[in-house]
């Protein structure tokens, strides 16, 4: 019983860490598609639930909270939301606002 445990608690680990490799990558990209920069070290996770894919498939679903500057002087945030290894919803804070 504790090496099943023990393999389960790796799987999990390795999972989380593939799956924190991906949202440095989607934060990276979505940060370019802006002309903004990716503060390092700031992609952390901050919510995990279990949630049915398309193909109706159970994955986990990680939401991810992110810096990232346009200028080089302010931190602005931005989050993500990927459901297995796939983005699904990306928000990067508006660094400059409309006000009416």
């Amino acid at each position: 019983l504790f090496i099943v445990a023990l393999v389960v608690v790796a799987l999990y680990w390795h999972n989380s860490m593939q799956s924190k490799t991906y949202a440095v990558q989607y934060a990276r990209k979505e940060c370019e598609k802006e002309g903004a920069q990716l503060l390092d070290q700031t992609v952390q996770r901050i919510r995990l639930s279990c949630s049915r894919d398309r193909n109706d498939q159970w994955r986990l679903w990680r939401e991810y909270r992110f810096d990232y500057s346009i200028d080089g002087v302010n931190r602005l945030e931005g989050r993500l939301v990927i459901l297995g290894y796939r983005l699904v919803r990306s928000a990067l804070e508006n660094a400059n606002p409309v006000i009416h």
